[in-house]
């Protein structure tokens, strides 16, 4: 799957930039460990008007990194 597809396949309901609730339901994650990905630096976040927001492309990419991972641990 290109960047595109994913783009155009995953999360397509969501908007392009979304609050830290909106990327735990996303990713299916409780928002203590949402907001640890984001402290440990894994998704990158924006600071906006007191705000946290992330965008969906750094979901997107944070998703095919993870599947990317997991292909290659079962390879071993």
């Amino acid at each position: 799957m290109t960047d595109y597809e994913a783009y155009d396949k995953l999360f397509c309901s969501y908007p392009d930039v979304v609050t830290v609730k909106e990327v735990s339901k996303m990713l299916g994650l409780g928002i203590r460990n949402t907001y640890k990905l984001i402290s440990d630096g894994k998704l990158h976040s924006l600071n906006c008007c007191k705000k946290i927001l992330v965008t969906k492309v750094e979901i997107i990419n944070y998703v095919l990194q993870c599947a990317q991972q997991e292909g290659q641990t079962e390879a071993i």
